[in-house]
């Protein structure tokens, strides 16, 4: 337990003079800034419960004193005296008003009042009240009689506790100028749930603690929303504590519901056991000027923390914030980045002019999960952050994400990586990394980007290469003014060289404004740069459709300079409004268009200083017919409840229990046009207890089909099922029924119309069996499924196709109704013949094994790409696999092993081991990377017996 004692008080004292020299001044208790208000104060040394407490002189002495009265009033102030102390928890059960908040505080001098929790929920805990301003305490929330239980217990506390619980919008709170420490809330168990030790609380974590935790709560969908409008916590110093430093949290998943109006600023989070600050469930939340250090450093078993993050954003702002040494302690279970977009965010969330240094997982990281925006990070510094996260990665983005005028300095010879993801644009960053010769990842775009050190990327467009000029680079330390290294020499070869980004922001990192003649490579923008460029590109040539929906068109054309291409607008001519832009792209896809609708479309190209082309000639397209019919419009059988939220088509949808398919919904589209349609639907968010296996059955013309759909995954997008052909009018229909494994939600289905697509376009046929293997007498099904040149796709069967079948052997199975039979032990191939038009096309061989069989192949070797290859290469990843085709009563247990050789012996190998359960099949596969230099070496693969040390299940496969 780290007591502050002596020192800590002296500390306190100098901080918050430092604060009040800074901030905004609070009102002291005299100024009677608020109408009618009463100031009651609390003397733990001199006051006495049975005054009025009313004046400095007959104050009130105890928290329970204060806790009992129940009718304060908007604009009162209840005033703590400095100096003194008090064991307990502060709760209060009145709210203010707007303009007139309750205040609490302090009086009678600088240094804080205390108040220590000893083990409550929270110092402070406040409940379901709104319009009020905790400011100027000390708070402290440990069990005295065991300050250090928090090393073998699990326990729910806080310093500060707000919980609005079915009410909403909670208005006009502020947090501002505490000091807060020694809260032994828990860490260790990460994200995994506990009940606490001391049995008050189930289904609780890390998440649940917090030197400030905010909590909005609603459970019982028919009563009020829990959320906050109007919440600022500000000019807080909260260090020394086992918990998260700042936790903002809330239940719902609808964003008319999502807290508003959330400002975190200028807040000192250091030493603590957890992340530093996460706020959720928010519209466009403001955190800036914070500074975070060593969070995860207090205290032991720390699990999936990051500095500053988010989660079920709509829209963020993080700005002007320091993040240092986030720890890791144990690799798998450690994200450790200084930023991160997590789960179920959507709209653009923008991180701009923060400095991250030393952060053990790296510098930023989402979860794969953001919709209707993308992540925008720009004019930030990263110093030697590392790659001691689960995923190894600096960099460890697979959102739509945009990096432009970034430092990313590393001189610590451990490399700088991103994931691999081709939704990560790079622009006008500068990568300075000693000690590494490791190559960039491969799908990323990089565009005007400068690389000193580790080789740049071989697919970047319009690379520098070479020392970029910085002042002095590696000299950053604590504390955002520290930076100044990263400034560029005026003889930068980067001056000038970068390229004009859309929305960028009217300053750099440190405030000078952007653009002084052409952009600057890196987060400086020289002042008094003079290059500058006004020769407009050539219109762009050969426009050209390349594909269209209901929603959309795409476009390519042709526009280059040196081998680059350009920046381009696409206009809507009918109108001349841009409908979208590209980066150093000849493609694009325009989004947001009207099903059924004719549009013409031109082209403006830019150079890399936006000096805009002449308009190219138009194209025109039609988008493709469709019909949407919502939940609300389908018709319901059985007790479906109506839900909000989520990522819903139109924001609503229906939900129900598991059941026995007595309850239905039933899309019933009114087709303009007979012909076939895409099917499309739309669902919510999944959760874990939706069902893995909803039933869809699709009705049209040809006949009818099943889908198992599972719902558990991101909705909020139109999912194709299949295409079905259907007669004009409203004979055709999609219907869903109850069974499944868990809560079945039902939400919009589209009829997209194929105006192109007939059996006539049909170019080949492929016959797949349900089940590979067979024992005597068991059957199986199969679908036969006709592709066009497009790679559309249509069930053969379903659509009531023309179709004959030829086996190779019947004895051994035989197929007749739609039904495939196993008669006799051994392996036969079927055939299935589709004939249209006076044209045959005869599909692949499906083989269907019956009986007794294991069958196991020859490894093979493969690269990067899939491709088989022949022989071994240097510097590469090479994957082995197999197959096991188990044909038997018992499971067996195998493992791959591929081995690397040199002349003296085995270098290094990798294995796969898995079991095969019985008439099941799996593919084996591991991968292995080869040397800089192969001479003399040589791979070999082989399948081995786990239940016979001795016994190989294959031939040994060699790549020399």
């Amino acid at each position: 337990m780290k007591l502050k004692g002596i020192v800590g008080r002296i500390f306190s004292i100098m901080l918050s003079a430092a604060v009040l020299m800074t901030a905004w001044v609070a009102v002291a208790p005299g100024e009677h800034a608020y109408a009618d208000n009463t100031a009651y104060y609390v003397d733990a040394v001199n006051g006495n419960d049975s005054n009025n407490g009313t004046s400095t002189t007959t104050a009130w002495r105890t928290l329970t004193k204060v806790n009992a009265k129940t009718n304060y009033l908007p604009g009162d102030q209840i005033l703590f005296k400095s100096g003194t102390s008090y064991t307990g928890s502060l709760k209060l059960r009145n709210s203010g008003a707007s303009g007139n908040p309750i205040i609490v505080g302090k009086y009678g001098g600088e240094v804080k009042p205390i108040i220590n929790g000893n083990a409550a929920y929270a110092a402070i805990e406040l409940e379901n009240i709104q319009y009020f301003t905790l400011q100027d305490l000390e708070l402290t929330n440990f069990k005295a009689a065991d300050p250090d239980d928090y090393l073998t217990g699990f326990y729910r506390r806080n310093g500060i506790w707000i919980k609005a619980f079915h009410n909403g919008p909670m208005r006009g709170i502020t947090i501002r100028n505490m000091d807060i420490h020694d809260v032994t809330g828990m860490n260790l168990t990460g994200e995994t749930t506990t009940t606490t030790t001391d049995g008050k609380d189930k289904g609780v974590n890390k998440n649940s603690n917090a030197g400030i935790q905010i909590d909005g709560w609603e459970w019982e969908p028919t009563q009020p929303k829990a959320y906050y409008d109007g919440l600022t916590i500000e000019n807080n110093y909260i260090h020394d504590l086992v918990t998260i430093g700042i936790n903002m949290a809330g239940h719902s998943s609808d964003t008319t519901y999502f807290n508003r109006n959330i400002t975190v600023r200028n807040n000192t989070i250091m030493n603590n056991g957890a992340d530093g600050i996460i706020i959720a469930v928010t519209n466009n939340p403001l955190i800036e000027h914070n500074v975070t250090l060593d969070v995860g450093a207090y205290a032991p078993g720390i699990k999936w923390i990051a500095g500053i993050w988010v989660w079920r954003t709509n829209q963020a702002l993080v700005q002007f914030n320091e993040v240092g040494r986030v720890n890791a302690e144990i690799k798998n279970d450690s994200d450790s980045t200084a930023f991160d977009t997590d789960i179920q965010a959507q709209g653009d969330h923008i991180f701009q002019y923060n400095y991250s240094h030393e952060n053990e997982g790296g510098f930023f990281m989402d979860m794969n999960q953001l919709k209707n925006g993308r992540n925008i990070l720009r004019y930030n510094i990263s110093q030697n952050d590392k790659r001691n996260g689960w995923h190894s990665f600096t960099i460890n983005s697979a959102d739509p994400t945009i990096f432009y005028n970034n430092v990313f300095y590393n001189s610590l010879g451990i490399g700088f990586q991103m994931k691999n993801s081709a939704n990560a644009t790079f622009i006008n960053n500068i990568f300075y990394v000693t000690g590494s010769t490791e190559t960039y990842a491969a799908l990323p775009r990089f565009i005007n980007n400068a690389f000193y050190g580790q080789p740049a990327p071989a697919q970047g467009l319009s690379n520098l290469v070479g020392n970029p000029g910085f002042v002095n680079p590696g000299t950053g330390a604590d504390g955002m003014t520290t930076v100044d290294g990263y400034k560029l020499n005026a003889s930068s070869p980067l001056i000038g060289a970068g390229r004009v980004v859309a929305d960028h922001g009217v300053r750099d990192f440190w405030n000078n404004p952007i653009y002084t003649g052409l952009p600057d490579i890196g987060a400086f923008e020289h002042p008094t740069s003079t290059i500058t460029d006004v020769v407009a590109p050539s219109a762009p040539t050969v426009v050209t459709v390349t594909g269209k929906s209901d929603t959309t068109v795409s476009l390519s054309w042709t526009s280059v300079e040196s081998g680059v291409p350009l920046d381009a607008d696409i206009y809507n001519a009918a109108n001349n409004q841009v409908l979208t832009s590209v980066i150093a792209a000849n493609t694009a896809t325009v989004t947001g268009l009207t099903p059924g609708t004719a549009y013409s479309f031109y082209i403006k190209a830019k150079d890399r200083n936006w000096n805009a082309s002449a308009a190219s000639a138009t194209v025109s397209a039609t988008t493709k017919v469709a019909v949407t019919v919502d939940n609300a419009q389908a018709v319901r059988t059985g007790s479906w409840t109506a839900a909000t939220g989520g990522n819903a088509y139109n924001n609503d949808y229906h939900r129900i229990a598991a059941g026995s398919g007595s309850s239905t919904v039933k899309w019933t589209p009114t087709i303009p046009t007979t012909g076939y349609y895409t099917v499309y639907y739309f669902l919510p968010d999944g959760t874990t207890s939706r069902a893995g296996n909803a039933n869809y059955t699709v009705s049209g013309a040809g006949g009818s089909k099943a889908y198992s759909v599972d719902q558990r995954v991101k909705g909020g997008a139109w999912v194709p099922l299949g295409i079905h052909r259907f007669s004009a009018g409203t004979t055709g229909y999609v219907q869903l029924n109850d069974t499944g494994n868990g809560e079945v939600a039902a939400d919009a289905l589209k009829f997209v119309y194929e105006s192109t697509f007939g059996l006539d376009d049909i170019v080949s046929v492929q016959l797949t069996t349900k089940k590979l293997q067979l024992r005597l007498a068991e059957t199986t099904t199969y679908t036969v499924t006709g592709m066009d040149n497009l790679g559309q796709s249509l069930d053969l069967v379903a659509d009531g196709a023309a179709l004959t079948y030829t086996v190779d052997n019947p004895s051994i199975a035989g197929l007749s109704s739609g039904i495939i039979t196993g008669n006799a032990s051994g392996a036969t191939q079927f055939h299935a013949n589709f004939t249209f038009g006076g044209n045959t096309l005869v599909s692949n061989a499906a083989e269907v094994i019956v009986g007794p069989r294991l069958t196991v192949d020859v490894p093979t070797f493969t690269n990067t790409a899939g491709q088989t290859i022949t022989s071994i290469s240097a510097n590469s990843a090479i994957t082995a696999s197999s197959r096991v085709i188990n044909s038997s009563e018992k499971q067996i247990s195998a493992t791959l092993i591929l081995a690397l050789y040199s002349p003296t012996g085995l270098v290094s190998y990798t294995i796969q081991e898995a079991v095969v359960n019985k008439y099941d099949n799996k593919t084996f596969t591991t991968t292995l990377s080869t040397p800089a230099s192969v001479s003399g070496h040589y791979l070999k693969a082989y399948m081995w017996d786990n239940t016979n040390d001795t016994a190989a299940l294959a031939e040994e496969a060699t790549l020399q």
